[in-house]
């Protein structure tokens, strides 16, 4: 599988990575499968969370012997107990003590001692008392001078469906005050075909060296998705025997800013399918141009 430089940090990624996230509706053993099987495929990136339930745990005993295979990515300030389920109160504390308790589990639970890069959970700026001189990211910091961390991130919220903000403009603006900040290797973003809010931000980011994992481009957002493909007339530009989640999966590898697309699954038969997909590499620059320009004739736009 192709791989591409993540931003500055000298890491280089799969273009397809992994989500953890559904492993947490598996059994140990079929996790254990799944992510052997997805390294075996050629994925080098493992992204994980506290908040996941046992998705870290899954990934240190399935794949933790395999350390030096993968690079490994979770995220911190989440208000889990000791079985990765949220506590009562807030679902994220923005507090230093709170990611020094969440380094020191998720190093136990992903047999390792050292995350490839770091995230705070979601966030968004008025999050953190003091911004960029705050307590959270003085603690951050000094986590990243401990050795436990390599690099510093931040994966921007989705928010609910009932906020207009909904999916990714939490995430555009997340980056629009955060990036000045100097502070971050990467970032974590929503951007896909029918999710275009982040496209130039993305390439702003490329511009100033951050490293950009995508999430969510073959996830349906709204109901409506279905029927904007339509509009777009997308079908049209398919290839022979492709389905449209796949060419989904290979419009959002074709931004040239984005290092790595996560997917989860809990399926191997879904996990195969994304494997063919990004296999098959990127759009021809003639089709994606093409997908752009009648995306932008459908109203389908970056901010």
């Amino acid at each position: 599988m192709d791989k591409r430089q993540i931003g500055t940090t000298g890491l280089s990624a799969s273009i397809l990575g992994f989500g953890s996230m559904e492993l947490c509706k598996l059994e140990f053993p079929e996790a254990e499968r799944l992510l052997n099987e997805a390294l075996d495929g050629g994925i080098n990136y493992i992204d994980s969370s506290p908040c996941y339930g046992v998705a870290e745990e899954y990934v240190g005993r399935a794949v933790g012997r395999r350390r030096e295979e993968y690079i490994l990515a979770t995220k911190c300030g989440c208000n889990v107990d000791e079985n990765g389920q949220f506590t009562l109160g807030p679902d994220h504390i923005w507090k230093g003590e709170q990611l020094y308790r969440n380094i020191d589990r998720s190093l136990k639970l992903l047999h390792t001692d050292y995350i490839d890069i770091w995230q705070l959970h979601g966030i968004m700026p008025d999050y953190l008392e003091g911004g960029p001189a705050g307590e959270v990211m003085e603690a951050f910091e000094r986590i990243k001078q401990s050795g436990k961390v390599r690099h510093l991130a931040f994966s921007c919220r989705n928010g609910t469906p009932d906020q207009p903000l909904y999916p990714a403009m939490f995430g555009f603006q997340a980056c629009r005050e955060m990036m000045p900040w100097n502070k971050f290797e990467v970032i974590q973003l929503i951007y896909g075909a029918l999710t275009r809010t982040n496209e130039t931000i993305i390439e702003e980011a490329s511009r100033q060296g951050i490293g950009i994992i995508c999430r969510g481009a073959i996830k349906k957002y709204f109901d409506t998705y279905d029927r904007l493909f339509e509009e777009a007339r997308l079908g049209e530009l398919l290839e022979d025997g492709e389905k449209k989640a796949d060419f989904l999966l290979r419009f959002a590898l074709s931004h040239p800013g984005i290092s790595t697309v996560i997917v989860g699954t809990k399926d191997v038969e879904h996990l195969r399918e994304n494997l063919c997909a990004a296999n098959r590499g990127i759009l021809s620059p003639q089709v994606y141009e093409e997908a752009k320009r009648r995306l932008t004739g459908a109203g389908i736009v970056p901010a």
